[in-house]
């Protein structure tokens, strides 16, 4: 889109390339693993949709003069629009040296970091409200276990049921999902479940726990994630309880295997379409009322789930009591 004076966002280039490079080390979010970016142009667009076009067999062979064939990747169905999620970082004035008349760039990046964190927590949740929902997955896609079905009980078949939702996929993508997603509660069980155990060791000498490209290997899958984040709920004085993000579920998903931004001609499990150019942060303004520096922090994004047949829900996994 050519910029002109209606279209054109003044951001400030130092702080919009620190709030895109933000990554808080201290926790794992894996909806970016599961719905990769893919940015559009416009706020209103069509969604990509993969069918199994890219799978048939087509007459390529040509004769001189011939029109050469076609082929479209995947198809338009719903819109997808664009949400804004914008929160603003102050700098009051008594934390800037009586000669300085803006902050320094060291206190307008920490006033980004709190917005930032703040932005991608909620891209976590609702990344995670669509993957752990089962009315995101078609009646095939999707297994609750129950009793001695759960992965923590003594007859657990956790390999039957990977193998099971793996055919799943596969029958209907023609690719095995290569990532599987879970929360803390069903990550450290998983470490801990002894068919995964037994699988790499035997004998007496065997370990309590394996690690986390065993659980990969077990899977049949390049990568584990876990979800590691956690969200305040309550509203009360003290803030409530922490509780965690991605619950008791476990997600098998076909994720491409990219760097950087998404591919959206590429069939995926779900993308994280965002707004080009974003996230952003627009220059700083001074607030004479309450005596600050602002720096707003925006960006314009939602998550979709654009092959919905690249993934499988378990829920209810684990015995949370034991």
């Amino acid at each position: 889109m050519p910029l002109n004076t209606q279209n054109a966002r003044v951001v400030d280039p130092v702080l919009t390339n620190h709030v895109r490079g933000y990554k808080n080390v201290d926790v794992q979010r894996i909806g970016s693993v599961l719905f990769p970016r893919a940015p559009i142009v416009k706020r209103g667009a069509k969604i990509v949709r993969f069918g199994k076009e890219a799978f048939r067999r087509y007459a390529t062979e040509r004769a001189p003069g011939d029109r050469v064939r076609r082929i479209r990747v995947g198809y338009t169905s719903d819109s997808v629009n664009l949400f804004q999620h914008a929160l603003g970082g102050e700098v009051p004035r008594e934390l800037l040296r009586e000669a300085e008349g803006v902050p320094a760039v060291d206190l307008q990046m920490r006033a980004t970091n709190l917005p930032a964190e703040v932005i991608e927590r909620e891209k976590e949740l609702k990344a995670a409200d669509i993957a752990s929902s089962p009315s995101s997955y078609g009646a095939s896609n999707k297994q609750k276990l129950e009793g001695v079905g759960r992965w923590n009980a003594g007859s657990a078949a956790i390999g039957a049921d990977a193998d099971a939702a793996q055919d799943v996929i596969r029958s209907k993508t023609g690719r095995r999902a290569n990532v599987l997603g879970a929360g803390p509660q069903v990550a450290r069980r998983l470490r801990r479940a002894e068919a995964i155990i037994a699988n790499f060791y035997t004998g007496n000498t065997r370990p309590d726990r394996v690690t986390d490209a065993q659980i990969a290997e077990f899977f049949g899958v390049s990568r584990f994630v876990e979800g590691t984040d956690t969200v305040v709920e309550g509203k009360s004085a003290d803030g409530g309880d922490f509780s965690d993000i991605w619950g008791n579920v476990a997600i098998l998903a076909y994720v491409p295997t990219v760097t950087g931004d998404g591919d959206i001609e590429v069939p995926s499990y779900g993308y994280e379409y965002y707004l080009s150019g974003h996230p952003l942060v627009e220059p700083g303004r001074w607030d004479p009322d309450a005596k600050v520096w602002v720096y707003d922090v925006i960006d314009e994004y939602q998550h979709v789930l654009t092959g919905m047949d690249a993934g499988f829900l378990f829920s209810n996994v684990m015995d949370l009591t034991s």
